[in-house]
Parts: C-alpha cells; structure tokens; sequence
C-alpha cells in the first residue's frame, strides 16, 4: 500500500512539472529582445519593413547595375536614351496607364 502512495505521489508530481513550464517566462535573448508593450512591438515591426525594403532597394539596384556592366557600348547608349526618354513621359503622370485604362471610369466626366 505504502509504495502504491508513493508511485502515484512521484507521477502526479511529475504531471505538474511540465504544466507549470508555460507559465514560467522564457529567457531574455539580448540581441532579439522580445517587444513589451504595443508602441515597441509597432516600432520593431517598421523598423523591421523599413530595414528588409533597404535591402531590397539595394540588391535591386546591384543587380541594375551588374546588368547595365554586361552590355556592349552601343546598348548601353540606347538604355541610357530610353530611361531619358521614359523618366520625361512619366513627368507629370501620377496614375499608370493600365489604370487609367482598365480603372473604374469617372462617372461625372
């Protein structure tokens, strides 16, 4: 009877040890502290957008660049006249074209 107590004391007990693991705070990592309050859990994330579109402007503008290296003199001359060409119809143009094509019409026009 006595070691039946024991056996089911030593299993209950080790029952509960793992429910109490949630409910204890995991360990701070120092270099990825996990945001407290809702201000810094939104500032982490816009850092976050703001960090990861830097980097994707660069390696777009790396990749731009390591192609316009690839090409011979004469395309690079053509590239050069139709960014001129497409900066100077884009001037002044806010809405693309398939927009303004495809777009929901202005009823009052």
């Amino acid at each position: 009877m006595p070691i039946r107590n024991f056996v089911l004391a030593l299993a209950l007990l080790a029952a509960a040890i793992p429910a109490d693991a949630q409910r204890r705070r995991a360990l701070r990592n120092e270099s990825n502290p996990t945001p407290r309050t809702v201000e810094e859990s939104i500032k982490a994330a816009e850092e976050k957008e703001r960090e990861r579109e830097a980097a994707l402007r660069t390696g777009w503008n790396d990749a731009q660049d390591h192609h316009f290296r690839n090409q011979d003199k004469a395309t690079r001359k053509r590239m050069r006249q139709n960014e001129r060409r497409r900066k100077r119809m884009r001037q002044g143009r806010q809405v693309p074209w398939w927009r303004r094509i495809f777009g929901r019409q202005n009823r009052y026009r």
